[in-house]
């Protein structure tokens, strides 16, 4: 019976991994893909580090297909939970509906981390969250580094899944840090260490669809890495889940593939004009798209899916059409060989590559969307250099109350008034936690519970004052303006406390008092001019000697040169008279 033990222990590390990849049509011919990424840590005594005491070495351990270069980093900082958003652009509610997995996995714009650390006091979580975020900005390649106690915020509402068994001493407790930089942009070099992470590496499954260039070009994407541990009599295992979402636009992808990147004019032959308006040689109404379209997954990502994630192991690679059967036709495609039709749910067992042709008579009849259950929108008021306001507004769409929890980080240079806060609407407040800012120490930091009622609304309006910013706190393009990091707005369960859902609001883009930068250099140029000329007049005042020409020409005829000139001349004189 031994030679099972390697059998067994290959099934069960192949159980800690699952992928699975889902297609949504969206209307105007766009297209959501969801990438889901699950692996699993084998089970380890749950043991805190102190910063402080020498480190011990660790046992070895086997780390299955969990990525080696996480595991360690969260031991160290005694983290519990990890919950980094790599976001970029505008997810449209009003088209595309609800976010995916109930905004749970989607963040705001730019970058945003939150962590529950287990610590003594605040101080060691915040020492671990500080070599947390330096940790991950090395693995990531992004600007984690710079998360400071300026940016850094303990909020208030605690996650459904800080729960007991993550504590190991009764002398610790959980803390919960945030921090945000709404202005990371975010490129292939954030892609490249998060397919690292995979056991295939991107080479295999769906994760060989991931290619930068396409996945990027979208009108809204998002990456995410959501770590929690979960504990059980004693026995604690990290599950990992990784996500990417994209909203792609299949019309300019074909485009682009067909014709290239660079957009050019239809030809006048090609043009299609709307007969029932006016048309001629020079005037054409161009006509809608054709309703009718047809795409294949190597189409779109340059690529077929190499495969699945482990050869001949059922149950690690799963592909979802979420398209109406009436209306769409899905089916795997090889070359030689006629299309397979295939159902909306497709397990890829064999190791030779998956390629989905997808077709519709009318890319407009797709699943009915649902509707967002809450509608916020948030903007800066007023037009002074000195002076700004802020004004939320949350709308509840549904029959039934809602209570909500309306998060909000900003940075010290945007000085709050918190006795200019307004509530408008039939919404109530329930309860407030306000925590100002300290110039370059700590953000103001403003958490609201609210309660809006059916089809109710409610409108926050404040003011603050702008900061004038030292020299060297202006970034190079400050005329640009600074970014206001995203609202998170979150629709709670009353009884159990729980996240039902959540998003973020747009982030808002500040411009601060900005001195004119070129007038350093012009005072700059005109002092050193000034000056150049000014030591040129005293240097000659007092080292050059002021004679008359007389006395210059005696001086001369006794100094060394002016005796060999003499000679010189005595010399030709002499001999202008030999030969006369």
């Amino acid at each position: 019976m031994l030679w099972l033990i390697p059998f067994l222990l290959a099934l069960a590390l192949a159980t800690s991994y699952k992928e699975e990849l889902t297609f949504r049509p969206l209307p105007r011919n766009t297209l959501l893909a969801d990438f889901h990424f699950n692996s699993v840590l084998p089970p380890f005594p749950l043991e805190y580090t102190n910063l402080s005491a020498p480190q011990s070495s660790h046992k070895p351990r086997h780390y299955g297909f969990f990525p080696r270069m996480l595991a360690p980093i969260v031991e160290a900082t005694n983290t519990r939970e990890l919950h980094l958003r790599f976001t970029q652009g505008w997810w449209d509610a009003d088209l595309w509906g609800l976010l995916p997995h109930n905004g749970t996995v989607i963040g705001g714009t730019g970058v945003e981390v939150w962590a529950a650390i287990e610590a003594p006091s605040i101080e060691e979580a915040k020492r671990s969250w500080y070599k947390l975020t330096e940790s991950l900005s090395g693995v990531f390649c992004a600007s984690l580094n710079f998360v400071n106690d300026a940016i850094t915020t303990v909020p208030k509402h605690k996650t459904a899944s800080q729960g007991a068994g993550f504590v190991t001493s009764p002398g610790n407790k959980l803390f919960l840090l945030r921090a945000a930089l709404p202005d990371e942009p975010i490129c292939t070099e954030n892609l490249t260490p998060f397919l690292k992470m995979l056991p295939t590496r991107g080479k295999a499954g769906i994760a060989s669809l991931l290619d930068g260039h396409k996945l990027y070009d979208s009108l809204w994407h998002s990456m995410s890495v959501d770590l929690v541990t979960h504990c059980e009599d004693g026995q604690c295992h990290l599950e990992l889940d990784q996500h990417i979402h994209h909203v792609a636009d299949i019309t300019r992808l074909i485009r682009r593939r067909n014709e290239g990147g660079i957009p050019k004019p239809v030809p006048g032959d090609k043009l299609r004009c709307d007969q029932s308006k006016y048309h001629d040689a020079w005037h054409c109404f161009p006509a809608p798209e054709f309703p009718a379209i047809e795409w294949d997954i190597e189409g779109l990502y340059g690529r077929a899916i190499q495969g699945p994630g482990f050869e001949n192991q059922r149950g690690v690679t799963t592909v979802n059409f979420l398209v109406d059967k009436e209306s769409w036709r899905v089916a795997l495609t090889e070359e030689g060989k006629d299309d397979v039709p295939v159902e909306n749910i497709f397990e890829i067992v064999e190791a030779k590559p998956h390629n989905f042709r997808i077709s519709t008579a009318d890319f407009n009849k797709v699943l009915p969307k649902q509707d967002s259950p809450l509608l916020v929108s948030r903007s800066l008021t007023g037009y002074s250099q000195d002076l700004g306001g802020m004004r939320v507004t949350i709308r509840n769409p549904q029959d039934k109350d809602l209570s909500l929890v309306y998060f909000e980080s900003l940075p010290w240079f945007m000085r709050i008034y918190l006795h200019t806060l307004q509530v408008g609407g039939n919404g109530t407040v329930e309860n407030q936690f306000f925590k100002p800012a300290i110039d370059r120490e700590r953000p103001t930091h403003l958490e609201l519970a609210l309660s809006i009622p059916a089809g109710g609304s409610i409108t926050l309006t404040y003011q603050f004052d702008k900061s004038l910013l030292l020299f060297s706190e202006y970034p190079p393009d400050a005329n640009h303006g600074f970014a206001i990091e995203p609202a998170v707005v979150k629709i709670i369960d009353k009884e159990t406390g729980n996240t039902l859902y959540q998003l973020r609001t747009p982030s808002l883009l500040l411009t601060l008092p900005t001195p004119d930068f070129s007038m350093p250099y012009n005072v700059t140029i005109l002092t050193c001019t000034v000056m150049s000329l000014a030591f040129g007049c005293v240097f000659n005042l007092l080292v050059k000697k002021v004679v008359t020409e007389e006395e210059f020409e005696e001086i001369s005829k006794k100094s060394p040169l002016g005796k060999l000139k003499a000679k010189i001349a005595m010399l030709k004189s002499k001999i202008k008279g030999v030969k006369a």
